[in-house]
């Protein structure tokens, strides 16, 4: 019953995830396109990154078309009986758990939290924080009244620490997270940190040849 009443509210989700990479990988392309005919340099490499964006795009707009597909897995997956999952609320993710190993990170923005059928449980959907995945839409059961929290986000979001607020961000251990976020970052999105740094090279030199 919720699968077929939520249907068209997740489609949405689902196409606005996939439209927003695309309208961002056709800016980018757009940029690219426009300084190589400008200013005529790093050709070879640009051609690479055209080609490489293009592909991108056709395999975005490939999966906006496969929700119907996607969606009926998981109506396989939760009918005639859902499965019920446990969730653990962290700063930025819903981690879906099970026999307490992480199954999957929801990204917290863009999930939503919809009231089922049975009102004991919530129906969570979102998009996986992993960038490459297959299938980034994730659709889940869970009892609100069995959610739990990562044990850091519970202090801060219970205001709970020995160290004054304005200091908190230089604490050790927030700072050995934020270098080990930074790097499994760095490293996970090698790709599109190239990307980012050519397009704000162009951006700095069509800046400079306005003014």
């Amino acid at each position: 019953m919720d699968f077929a009443y939520y249907e068209r509210t997740i489609d949405l989700m689902y196409r606005k995830f996939f439209a927003k990479r695309i309208t961002i990988t056709l800016l980018a392309l757009l940029i690219i396109v426009i300084y190589s005919l400008v200013f005529k340099e790093h050709l070879l490499v640009n051609s690479v990154i055209i080609v490489l964006l293009l592909g991108l795009t056709f395999l975005f707009l490939q999966k906006m078309q496969e929700f119907p597909k996607v969606y009926a897995a998981f109506l396989a997956q939760n009918e005639p009986f859902a499965q019920i999952i446990k969730i653990e609320e962290a700063e930025y993710t819903y981690n879906v758990k099970k026999d307490n190993q992480l199954v999957v990170a929801i990204n917290k923005k863009g999930a939503r939290n919809l009231p089922a059928a049975n009102k004991q449980y919530t129906l969570l959907v979102g998009f996986t924080k992993n960038l490459f995945t297959m299938q980034p839409l994730e659709i889940y059961y869970y009892d609100m009244l069995e959610l739990t929290y990562e044990e850091k986000f519970r202090l801060k979001r219970n205001g709970y620490s020995n160290v004054p607020r304005f200091l908190r961000r230089f604490t050790w251990g927030n700072l050995k997270a934020t270098a080990g976020n930074s790097v499994n970052f760095i490293l996970g999105n090698l790709f599109f940190l190239f990307i980012l740094y050519r397009l704000l090279r162009y951006l700095w030199r069509f800046v400079q040849m306005l003014f």
